[in-house]
């Protein structure tokens, strides 16, 4: 028994002296190192932002059990484009205490610092992009503030993305349209050039000019998100197919959410 306690002695000794052989042979990676030092960095709490979000008084709505918050800090009076920094929460109570920094930005080497909008977003899918229903609050902030108030009182609706415009058709192709004819509006994202669109409409017996909404509750499939630069489409049919058929008077404009008094002229034929 005492020979076998040795045996196993030594086995245990090699087996700590190869683990520990293992770690030297695979240092930490370059990006966990730049990682730990950034946040070892005794700067990079000086900026930070941090105060308290609380849900308006006004507002009456549940919670979804998906639902996430997010922080996103942009420099003042720029609505557009990726923020300067984002956080998000998945388990939150109201009011809630946040803290927003340097070790949020988005992009390496970008300074936290200067005149922010802070926007909190209560997103009920989870996903940080706006959508119908979420619930947001805005403040202006410097960047080191303390205390800050931020409530979240707006609801954001569904018209907030609705593209909004007229379509007319071109003098020399009026005498083209057939009667009965339907109008349909496809809605696509920009980058894609084919198969089924993001949204589309079918409108039958139109006049023109015509005046048009398209948005969110015209999406093919559920849960697709409406967000993005699109190519907006309008085609009248003179078979009512939403296939493309020679003769077809068809018209194209860049659009993206949000969009009002679009102008969407139809003014060329489809070929066979």
């Amino acid at each position: 028994m005492k020979q076998l306690a040795i045996f196993w002695c030594i086995c245990t000794f090699f087996f700590f002296v190869g683990c520990e052989e293992k770690i030297k042979e695979h240092p930490l990676p370059e990006s966990l190192k730049k990682e730990l030092a950034r946040k070892s960095d005794p700067n990079a709490h000086k900026n930070d932002v941090s105060g308290t979000i609380s849900m308006g008084s006004e507002i009456a709505t549940a919670i979804h059990p998906r639902a996430k918050l997010f922080i996103f800090a942009r420099p003042e009076g720029v609505e557009a484009g990726p923020p300067l920094a984002v956080r998000k929460h998945g388990i939150f109570d109201f009011p809630f205490e946040f803290k927003v920094g340097q070790l949020n930005t988005m992009i390496e080497g970008i300074i936290f610092e200067g005149n922010l909008t802070l926007t909190a977003r209560l997103d009920q899918d989870g996903n940080r992009k706006s959508s119908p229903g979420d619930i947001e609050g805005k403040v202006n902030v410097q960047a080191g503030e303390k205390g800050v108030k931020l409530v979240l009182n707006s609801v954001v609706a569904g018209d907030t993305f609705n593209i909004q415009g007229t379509v007319s058709v071109s003098e020399g192709l009026k005498n083209k349209i057939k009667e009965n004819a339907v109008l349909f509006l496809f809605a696509r994202s920009q980058e894609v050039k084919r198969g089924p669109p993001l949204a589309v409409q079918r409108i039958p017996e139109i006049k023109f000019p015509y005046e048009f909404k398209i948005g969110p509750k015209d999406v093919m499939f559920p849960g697709a998100n409406f967000d993005g630069p699109m190519v907006l489409t309008g085609r009248i049919d003179s078979d009512g197919d939403a296939r493309a058929g020679a003769g077809d008077v068809e018209g194209f404009v860049s659009v993206k959410p949000g969009d009002k008094n679009v102008e969407l002229l139809l003014n060329h034929l489809t070929d066979e």
